[in-house]
């Protein structure tokens, strides 16, 4: 059963009474002889109730459904016939007993028996009852439907794949068609030029006689030689009655010269055309918008400049990130174009797999449209509603910006048909456009960007956006559309704070050491979440150009021995730079020392070079690692780095000269000064008989130290459940805390029930970080939450309540919304609970948490803080082991950063002594 994810029934889902879960009344007969009544179930509802669903499937005596255990003794199978509906895969299966099938015939007579005498319609699914025997035969019929589904998925995309290679085939039909077309006209154009070069010949020839024959006239007899034709065979000719100069003539020798030289391409010879008829000077009436029956419109080819008063050019080398072809203004009959033409706005369309937009613009706006297109995707948070917005223009346009020459379309991802666009562009982003001036097309071209990554990024977060505000009933898209298209809005966000901080020409400039440090300085700043987020969903830069760009700053970084910082060493390692952290430091210290011999890379100070040797020994320290050779010719002591709670001088760390056994690194986590190293190399090594031996050590090191291996401590798996568990009972509040965050992660039945007990019951204020710890289990813990805290009974106090509410906020934030609104409209003990929850649903979409001042007042709610630091280091160390499982989190807690602001006193440093309950604030 799929976890996590709301299922409803199918439209001919079966409605009726024996669809529903049902259970009977069965008397067990005990070893005392006595008949004990008990209620067993007779039909599953997989929808309602896929927990019974679950049972129904497992054959573990202690959770397998209709296994009862009476006055505690031996479970008791109780054998009846069970209906297994899941009306939204529209299944319907009866269960009996491996015993039973002698009374398979008997039990499909009482089925349809039953059935007949229902009122709701019985569908075919219904109708064709299949039997099976056993939780294993229920399971293997399962399996059966879902590869059955699979296999006409597969048949279906690959009838998809037929359908675009038969167009892929047409359109090269027709495009060797046009080929052949434009070839003819090219070869019909050279010939009028050369016809055109014999005229001017001609002429040019008359007017120099006419000039010698007047300066021979008398001078009182001189008349004036004026460009006017003097013979009816001038005026005859096209062409221009102005002065031919000589410039003119000089260019339209060279142009003519260059085509008759043997000129092939076709871009340079349309060139040759323009240029060598630009003598005929009559734009005026050439270009002019004619009537009802043909739309002329003068296109703009030149570069586009600032209007006054724009905003000023953000200082970047972004080029246009599209591909365009050409498609012809005449293709064959399309009714689809015929009905878009008429209407006054854009539209989009999704035929076989193919993107279409109609994009109406005026004249005005279409004389920019006629040269080089760039496209970006934008997302605009507004207050009351989340807008996606196609922007087209000239790439200059989209540089300056000039919204006064750009195009824009809205989209709406509540609208089914916008979210089918944007949903076949996640997947390529391609796009037919048909440029539409006064309903008449003038331009038709094939449009293909970068982009289908950002615009799965920009669906993820305008959906985020949607949730969080849905909570506050105020949704306005018509509102959000007149903001984002008002005068003056920041639509390209020229105005954001980071529009000056992005320079994606200086991330390219990789050629010395300071240009290096300047790259890795700019993408450590964008690789946070917060303001990648700002170069997808404001900047619309492409995020493969991104991390393309981020991936050459780490490679030079590497090359050279620039150190990158922790987190940009992290993605060095994960896009394979290098095998692990003390792999990859062990190359930056070979790339350093290679700068240094370089003759013209070694551009920074000897103070800068010096920070960097220090920066590179004291992550080779932390990680263990023994560099060859000492990175100066003397190190400070603050270089080294020191085990926390160590007497007396720093002691260089011990290297691991060669990879090491299991076992010898568990015998050096009772090492104080390798205890951590050993651990986090066990932990990246994920040996489960080490599980228990690295929490255990965990017990011993700082609060610094801990939250670094408990975060890695994951990769254990199932391993590290029953660890964790113990290490709930800690007296120190740290070990709690992280335990509970690992134990969350791992999402097991058990380790978040324990969770949710240590919510109820825990005496510090790091109950908060433990409620966001729930949530991200997700839906699957409100039974177990509303189960634990109904059973409290009267014995629940007020703060207990408010624990459950803020866990059941944060698991409604990642998709359980709808199930609290369910408990919140019941009767139920947890039903105040469930709606105080709503309530605070808002707050834990921002993870706004109340803090209360500490008793003196002067460091209002610092314990949540160090908490939420602490937090905060659990997933960045998580990140480095199971980036897919830390990133996430990482988001959730960047979205509180501007909230709940920590001072100096608040941070965990690496040489922080040991804690415990007496160092937390009450």
């Amino acid at each position: 059963m799929a976890r996590g994810v709301a299922r409803a029934p199918s439209q001919n889902a079966y409605r009726g009474a024996l669809g529903r879960t049902q259970t009977t009344g069965v008397h067990v007969a005990v070893t005392t002889g006595d008949l004990i009544p008990v209620q067993a179930h007779t039909t599953i509802d997989a929808v309602s109730d896929p927990e019974l669903a679950d049972r129904l499937l497992s054959d573990d005596p202690a959770r397998a459904l209709n296994m009862f255990r009476i006055d505690g003794g031996e479970p008791i199978r109780v054998s009846v016939p069970v209906l297994y509906h899941d009306p939204a895969a529209e299944i319907l299966v009866l269960v009996l007993a491996e015993a039973s099938c002698h009374r398979e015939l008997d039990e499909r007579i009482r089925i349809y028996e039953r059935l007949r005498a229902d009122d709701a319609t019985i569908p075919a699914y219904v109708k064709d009852l299949p039997v099976v025997y056993g939780a294993a035969g229920l399971r293997a019929h399962l399996e059966k439907r879902a590869d059955q589904a699979l296999e006409t998925v597969r048949r279906a995309e690959l009838a998809h794949r037929e359908t675009e290679l038969e167009r892929a085939r047409s359109e090269v039909t027709l495009a060797k068609t046009e080929l052949v077309r434009h070839v003819a006209e090219l070869e019909r154009a050279r010939g009028e030029l050369a016809r055109e070069r014999t005229e001017i010949e001609r002429l040019r020839s008359e007017a120099r006689n006419r000039v010698i024959a007047a300066a021979q006239q008398p001078a009182d007899h001189q008349t004036v030689v004026t460009s006017a034709p003097s013979s009816q065979a001038e005026r005859d000719t096209d062409l221009p009655t102005k002065p031919i100069t000589k410039t003119a003539f000089e260019d339209l020798d060279a142009n003519l010269s260059a085509m008759t030289n043997g000129a092939s391409d076709d871009d340079d010879l349309k060139t040759g055309v323009v240029d060598a008829l630009a003598i005929e000077d009559q734009a005026d009436e050439e270009h002019a918008v004619g009537g009802d029956d043909e739309v002329m419109v003068e296109f703009d080819e030149e570069p586009t400049g600032a209007t006054p008063g724009a905003a000023p050019a953000t200082a970047t080398s972004e080029l246009a990130q599209t591909e365009l072809v050409e498609l012809p203004l005449d293709p064959p009959r399309d009714d689809w174009f015929e009905q878009a033409a008429q209407q006054e706005v854009s539209t989009f369309t999704v035929e076989h797999g193919v993107i279409r937009l109609a994009l109406v613009v005026g004249d005005q706006l279409a004389r920019g449209l006629g040269g080089p297109l760039d496209v970006r995707v934008l997302l605009h948070r507004a207050p009351s509603y989340p807008l996606i917005v196609l922007v087209l223009g000239p790439p200059a346009a989209l540089r300056t910006p000039n919204v006064q020459q750009l195009a824009t379309v809205m989209l709406d991802i509540s609208s089914d048909h916008d979210r089918q666009v944007l949903v076949a562009l996640v997947k390529r982003f391609e796009l037919v456009i048909d440029i539409v001036v006064r309903r008449k097309r003038i331009r038709r071209v094939q449009l293909t960007a970068p982009l289908a990554e950002n615009v799965g990024y920009i669906l993820r977060g305008a959906e985020d956006h949607l949730r969080a505000i849905a909570t506050e009933g105020e949704l306005a898209p018509e509102r959000a559309r007149e903001l984002v298209s008002g005068a003056g809005y920041d639509l390209l966000g020229s105005q954001h704070p980071e529009a000056s901080e992005f320079r994606d020409d200086k991330l390219a400039q990789l050629e010395t050491a300071q240009q290096v440090r300047r790259a890795i300085s700019m993408a450590r700043r964008f690789a946070r979440p917060a303001r990648e987020d700002y170069l997808v969903c404001t900047r619309g830069f492409s995020l493969p150009r991104w991390r393309e760009l981020r991936r050459k700053v780490l490679e030079r970084a590497v090359e050279w021995g620039i150190w990158m910082g922790p987190d940009l060493a992290q993605v060095a390692v994960s896009e394979g730079l290098a095998r692990s952290r003390r792999d990859l430091i062990a190359k930056v210290d070979r790339g350093f020392e290679t700068l240094r011999r370089h003759p013209t890379a070694l551009d920074i100070d000897d103070e800068a070079a010096e920070d960097n040797a220090k920066a590179i020994a004291e992550e080779a320290s932390a990680l263990g690692v023994e560099l060859p050779r000492p990175r100066t010719g003397t190190i400070a002591s603050d270089a080294m780095s020191a085990v926390s709670g160590s007497i007396g001088g720093n002691t260089p760390a011990r290297g691991f000269k060669q990879p090491k056994s299991v076992d010898e690194l568990i015998a050096e986590l009772d090492d104080r000064q390798l205890r951590v190293a050993a651990a986090l190399e066990l932990c990246e090594r994920g040996e489960a008989r080490a599980a228990a031996k690295v929490i255990a050590a965990v017990t011993k090191m700082s609060r610094a130290e801990a939250v670094r291996v408990l975060g890695m401590a994951v990769k254990f798996g199932d391993a590290a459940k029953q660890p964790l568990l113990e290490g709930l009972r800690s007296s120190k509040a740290f070990l709690r805390h992280g335990c509970a965050l690992a134990l969350a992660l791992l999402r097991t039945e058990d380790g978040a029930q324990a969770v949710i007990e240590l919510l109820l019951t825990e005496p510090t204020e790091i109950w908060r970080e433990v409620a966001r710890a729930i949530g991200q289990v997700g839906p699957t813990a409100l039974l177990p939450l509303a189960s634990t805290f109904g059973r409290r009974g009267e014995s629940a106090s007020p703060a207990m309540a408010e624990r459950v509410a803020w866990a059941m906020a944060h698991v409604a934030v990642r998709g359980g919304k709808a199930a609290i609104e369910t408990m919140a409209r019941g009767q139920s003990v947890v039903a105040p609970v469930a709606r105080h929850a709503l309530d605070l649903h808002a707050s834990a979409a921002n993870d706004h948490i109340r803090v209360n001042p500490s008793p003196n007042g002067s460091q209002p709610g610092r314990e949540v803080t160090v908490n939420r630091a602490f937090s905060r280091r659990f997933f960045e160390a998580l990140e480095a082991g199971l980036p897919e499982a830390g990133a996430p989190g990482l988001v959730d807690l960047e979205a509180s950063g501007p909230m709940e602001m920590l001072d100096e006193a608040d941070l965990i440093d690496d040489d922080e002594a040991e804690l415990d309950e007496s160092d937390l604030i009450r």
